[in-house]
């Protein structure tokens, strides 16, 4: 690990958080744990816990990365586009995660419901009220494993 400067603090401050993202899309926030950050970073569980002394607190690492991770993967051409391409990236792991977090912050916390509520409203402002709310009726049906009638958006 780095050496006791700044810059090394910086370096571990940054593995900590990228390690928060990449097990999150990997795994969903569920497997965040102090335990799983550890194994992956070869920190201590203190010294993690000095970075982020919450799993409340981990959530600032999302810093934009899963925003800008769900938006890629949508065609915003038209609306029946970002519906297509929302369906078709819920087989993706790493969305589905994504979505899934979003979903689920309705118990969250406040931090986390505040964080969601605004992933939300940036989502309504790019491809429309209507249309994102819809999304996350399909999404909440998709992720139960429910079957629709009506699932096809063309």
């Amino acid at each position: 690990m780095a050496k006791n400067t700044k810059e090394g603090a910086l370096q571990t401050e940054h593995l900590v958080y990228q390690t928060i993202v990449d097990i999150f899309m990997e795994s969903g926030w569920d497997a965040v744990t102090y335990g799983s950050i550890a194994k992956r970073t070869g920190l201590s569980r203190s010294g993690i816990q000095r970075i982020v002394p919450t799993k409340e607190c981990m959530i600032v690492a999302f810093q934009g990365q899963v925003f800008s991770y769900v938006t890629n993967k949508i065609d915003d051409t038209n609306a029946d586009s970002i519906k297509s391409s929302w369906q078709a990236s819920l087989l993706d792991a790493k969305f589905a995660n994504c979505v899934r977090y979003l979903i689920g912050a309705v118990s969250a916390d406040e931090e986390g419901r505040h964080k969601a509520a605004l992933g939300f409203q940036r989502l309504c402002s790019l491809y429309g009220e209507q249309v994102v709310i819809e999304l996350m009726g399909i999404s909440v049906a998709n992720l139960l494993g429910a079957t629709l009638k009506d699932s096809d958006p063309n």
